[in-house]
């Protein structure tokens, strides 16, 4: 593949792990040439990802202390008001052992509420090792996931959760689709469960699409904010403003709501809505060591992927794998709140989900041998066939 590009003059940019496509600049006189190739599969451009670039948090007077490089100066902890309305703050599991992948524009390794396992950088702002957030977007969506429980400032909903700062979006809040597909890739290699994509693009792609595939099949759970493009009421069902990739079939879309159950102004809404979750004027970390409060989908999003992370832990899972397990859970333990479309399952619930008898028992304390035979069965079946299935998809563009 490198051949091909160099020999039209082109420049490789960008290889992958565990995908066989690559990144590459090539003359705009070279691209008919390069599709043409019977080596080539595909080619595509690579769009923009963002977050919304009218993201505003506002600096919490109530949780900011006096002197923020002083952690014991910062406040007593004051759980958000979404802990509290999806059951988080009255479980027992704590993500203790689950890795959680926050997709965004970095982590605040320094901030006092925090504490990040590790990351990686895919932007060109800063060398690979550079994972700070300098944004604000990415702090805050890991403070809910997985803010620390120790007595200071906010609590996420799973607070021992791993969180892993994997940066995709530089800091002004944007990026490509290949550096979210290095972010993808970087997880998968580095065995992280779940993946929290607080982000969005306008465009499809068929290579994201082939990176989430591949995710998903290696039993990654992949999560993602739906958008802030608005709706026209919580009984519209005929409106597809969600982004991208929140509308692949293999992709957890959550949409948001307000403190008073209702459907978010600014929450997209389409037929690929999966759950719903608080996401307005939610309290959460944020850079220079402080709190803020923001409002989207963005934020709605990491509190599905909290509650992931306790069902995970639940079942005593170790590594990737039940990840259509775990969905399945948290569709059917969900609430229903909006009861229409706009919600998918329902708003998320942490105390049904860990409650679960699927939760508890899991597969490797499944005591119906033939159940657990006949479903990881059906699990390897399925594999095969998402395997085959990508395999024919290849075969198609590879002779159109």
């Amino acid at each position: 593949m490198l051949g091909v590009v160099e020999g039209l003059g082109g420049t490789p940019l960008l290889e992958y792990d565990n995908f066989e496509f690559v990144v590459a600049e090539v003359p705009s006189d070279s691209l008919d040439e390069l599709r043409g190739d019977r080596r080539v599969s595909f080619v595509e451009a690579d769009d923009e990802t963002r977050i919304p670039s009218d993201w505003s948090p506002s600096l919490s007077d109530i949780l900011n202390p006096p002197d923020d490089s002083d952690c014991s100066t910062h406040p007593d902890q004051q759980p958000s008001w979404g802990v509290e309305r999806i059951g988080a703050d009255d479980v027992d599991p704590d993500g203790s052992g689950v890795d959680v992948g926050i997709l965004d524009t970095g982590i605040a390794s320094d901030h006092c509420s925090l504490s990040v396992a590790g990351g990686q950088n895919f932007t060109s702002d800063g060398v690979s090792t550079d994972y700070e957030d300098r944004h604000g977007h990415g702090t805050h969506v890991a403070g809910v996931a997985g803010a620390s429980d120790n007595d200071r400032g906010v609590v996420g909903v799973a607070p021992e959760a791993n969180l892993y700062a994997v940066k995709v979006l530089g800091d002004d809040g944007s990026g490509r689709y290949s550096e979210l597909i290095a972010g993808i890739d970087w997880c998968l290699s580095n065995d992280v469960e779940l993946i929290s994509m607080s982000l969005g693009g306008e465009e499809s792609s068929s290579t994201l699409e082939d990176a989430i595939d591949a995710a998903h099949s290696a039993g990654h759970l992949l999560l993602c904010a739906a958008g802030n493009e608005g709706n026209n009421g919580g009984d519209s069902c005929d409106e597809e403003t969600m982004t991208y990739p929140a509308m692949h079939d293999d992709v957890v879309a959550v949409t948001a709501m307000d403190e008073d159950d209702r459907l978010a102004s600014y929450s997209s809404v389409g037929s690929a809505v999966d759950l719903l979750a608080p996401g307005t004027d939610v309290n959460s970390t944020t850079v220079d060591n402080q709190y803020a409060q923001a409002s989207g989908t963005s934020m709605a999003c990491p509190f599905v992927t909290g509650v992931a992370a306790l069902v995970w832990e639940t079942r005593e899972e170790s590594g990737p794998g039940p990840n259509e397990a775990v969905r399945e859970i948290l569709g059917e333990t969900a609430e229903d709140v909006l009861g229409t479309c706009a919600e998918g399952d329902g708003l998320v619930d942490a105390r049904a989900a860990v409650g679960d008898e699927r939760a508890t028992d899991g597969d490797s304390q499944d005591t119906d041998r033939a159940g657990g035979f006949f479903g990881g069965l059906r699990s390897v079946v399925e594999r095969i066939a998402d395997l085959l299935a990508s395999v024919f998809e290849w075969l198609r563009r590879l002779f159109s």
